[in-house]
């Protein structure tokens, strides 16, 4: 389960990488009154943008109503394990995530 020091650093590394890369970055991101997703990024990885959601090891679940949604609307989403997003801020992995969502 994520805590909430989890949250705020890979939100910070998340905010410092849309700086230095130039992408918009929201989060939380609320995609209905009651599914939230930790965040979105327009213009990446589909014309609809992604959608982002954080995973924790060792099960690395997903909640189902937030790719239920993005499907329906088209849009693409990325489930990504927190422990790449917490600490040290990392340019090298946020420049290989962002190169592999491309542009659409």
């Amino acid at each position: 389960m994520l805590n909430e020091d989890q949250l705020k650093n890979a939100r910070r590394n998340f905010l410092l990488a849309s700086e230095e890369f130039g992408f918009e970055f929201e989060s939380p991101f609320a995609l209905t009154n009651e599914i939230e997703a930790f965040g979105y990024i327009p213009n990446y990885g589909s014309e609809n943008g992604v959608v982002i959601c954080l995973t924790t090891p060792p099960d690395f679940s997903t909640d189902n109503r937030v790719i239920s949604w993005c499907r329906e609307i088209d849009c693409f989403y990325s489930s990504i394990n927190i422990e790449f997003l917490i600490g040290e801020y990392k340019r090298s992995y946020f420049r290989e995530m962002l190169r592999d969502w491309g542009k659409y």
